[in-house]
């Protein structure tokens, strides 16, 4: 964390505040790190990344809320370019890019899975609920994620915030950021995809590490459509026809792409273990009474 609020300090946005959110830690480390860099504290006493970013939400008084890992590294021009992004006043939310550590990688399927754990291009996109797919763009195939990411202070005063069901912290351990895009763009409003806003994010980048990283979002990636196809009905069919056409596109492509992330993953017993496991995990956090 004293990395990224020292990364924070150097921003070239004018007026801005932060905040750090102690999500029951055991220590005081956090407390007396953020007092050296002047930021403001608090502690949300019961486990889980979305109760964390709900008690942030609730404790900032500020127009815009942009969150940040505490082990990531935003550039000097990231805030101002994430702020731009509001410049429409129908964008509810705006996320920038994570790049990953600057590594080659080993072979290619290492390279692929660095590629897995960066996101975003270098191109602008909104997304509104008149986008076409906008449903399987927002959830699928990547608009935004949470390390880089900001919303507009009054989206938490017509929406119930982030799913305590997800994230960080609960048995599906993820995708929290997924339904919180989802929830304000089905309500009427945009998503922006800033570019320049970059953030980086350091990581282990050795192939076991980042094969670890992805069999992990991939059973959660599963476990949260599994909760989107039982408990929220009005998506269940965009549930269902995006994974026929994901498994139209692995039989055709079975060779390429396919054979890349079952060798990233290990083999292919493997990523069809995190598959199946993701229902799983969605029954785990049913049976705990994650609500």
């Amino acid at each position: 964390m004293e990395d990224c609020l020292a990364a924070v300090s150097r921003q070239d946005y004018p007026h801005f505040f932060v905040l750090v959110v102690d999500n029951a830690s055991r220590a005081d480390r956090a407390r007396e790190i953020a007092a050296r860099w002047g930021a403001r504290y608090v502690v949300e006493p019961t486990p889980g990344l979305s109760r964390a970013r709900n008690r942030g939400a609730v404790a900032c008084d500020s127009e815009v809320v942009a969150y940040l890992d505490d082990d990531s590294l935003p550039e000097p021009d990231w805030l101002s370019n994430l702020i731009e992004g509001f410049q429409d006043p129908s964008v509810m939310v705006v996320t920038g890019r994570v790049c990953a550590p600057d590594t080659k990688g080993e072979d290619a399927v290492h390279r692929w899975l660095i590629r897995h754990y960066e996101f975003g291009g270098g191109s602008p996109v909104v997304v509104d609920s008149n986008t076409p797919g906008w449903f399987e763009r927002v959830n699928f195939e990547g608009v935004g994620i949470g390390a880089n990411m900001a919303f507009r202070r009054r989206a938490f005063e017509e929406w119930e915030g982030f799913d305590t069901r997800l994230g960080s912290g609960t048995p599906l351990n993820g995708a929290e950021e997924l339904h919180a895009f989802t929830s304000l763009v089905a309500r009427g409003h945009k998503l922006a995809y800033a570019p320049r806003a970059v953030v980086r994010h350091p990581c282990r980048a050795t192939k076991q590490d980042l094969r670890a990283r992805y069999l992990a979002d991939l059973r959660a990636g599963v476990g949260y459509a599994t909760l989107l196809f039982f408990e929220e009905p009005r998506y269940r069919r965009a549930v269902l026809a995006f994974k026929l056409r994901s498994l139209i596109r692995r039989v055709r492509n079975s060779k390429g792409e396919a054979r890349w992330r079952e060798e990233g993953a290990g083999d292919y017993a493997r990523t069809l273990s995190a598959r199946l496991s993701g229902p799983w995990l969605y029954l785990r956090s049913r049976l705990k009474g994650f609500s």
